[in-house]
């Protein structure tokens, strides 16, 4: 997979995660501290994400980073080991 689809992926993981939640762009950026015209960006998969800010997504999101970025992300759910 190159770079761009792997940008691509990640930016509808995070979209997708976030939908789920019932989250908006604006509300989500404002949680992870950066701006909605970025993050809509990162969803769009236009841009590399910073480590720091993926991070913080995936705090956020309450989820992996692996979830975000695997092929198979389902590999990353908790399977009650908490």
């Amino acid at each position: 997979m190159d770079a761009q689809s792997r940008k691509e992926l990640l930016g509808s993981r995070i979209r997708a995660y976030r939908e789920a939640e019932n989250i908006t762009q604006e509300r989500f950026a404002s949680m992870v501290g950066t701006a909605q015209s970025y993050l809509s960006d990162i969803e769009a998969g236009h841009i590399n994400v910073g480590f720091d800010l993926l991070c913080r997504i995936a705090d956020g999101l309450d989820v992996s980073l692996g979830a975000l970025g695997d092929l198979d992300p389902d590999r990353w759910l908790d399977k009650g080991d908490k």
